[in-house]
């Protein structure tokens, strides 16, 4: 009997470990199962979260090519606008001074394109006589 006894002892030890790996492979499995699902969950979070930054982005990129539009526009609006100012500068500056500008602003002046705007000096005009000899001014 001491054999028998024993061999129960053995198989009760053989069983609760048996019974023991069981619960720890189910214990296992359910943890592995739920790791998954939570890897499967940060899939589903970041995919939503890089769809949302690549549609900003899009929309950013938009933006940018249009404020670029905006800013080539602005830019030639500004040097348009600075030629124009140095074109009434220089108009003042013919009006009030003597009809000639300053080498400095780099624009020629040419008094015969508007004529009836020019001053004239006091002393240009001549008569103009003929003799036998040929013209002469007086």
């Amino acid at each position: 009997m001491s054999s028998k006894g024993y061999n129960l002892k053995v198989d009760e030890k053989k069983m609760k470990r048996m019974i023991s790996n069981r619960e720890s492979a189910r214990r296992s499995r359910m943890k592995k199962e739920q790791h998954m699902k939570d890897l499967n969950d940060q899939i589903f979070y970041f995919t939503k979260k890089r769809d949302e930054m690549v549609w900003k982005l899009e929309g950013i990129a938009k933006e940018n090519v249009v404020m670029e539009m905006e800013n080539m526009v602005l830019r030639s609006q500004k040097e348009e606008l600075e030629k124009r100012l140095e074109y009434a500068n220089h108009v003042c500056g013919w009006y009030e001074g003597d009809g000639h500008v300053s080498s400095s602003m780099g624009i020629v002046q040419e008094p015969w394109l508007r004529p009836w705007e020019q001053k004239q000096p006091s002393n240009s005009i001549m008569p103009v006589t003929s003799s036998s000899a040929g013209f002469s001014i007086f």
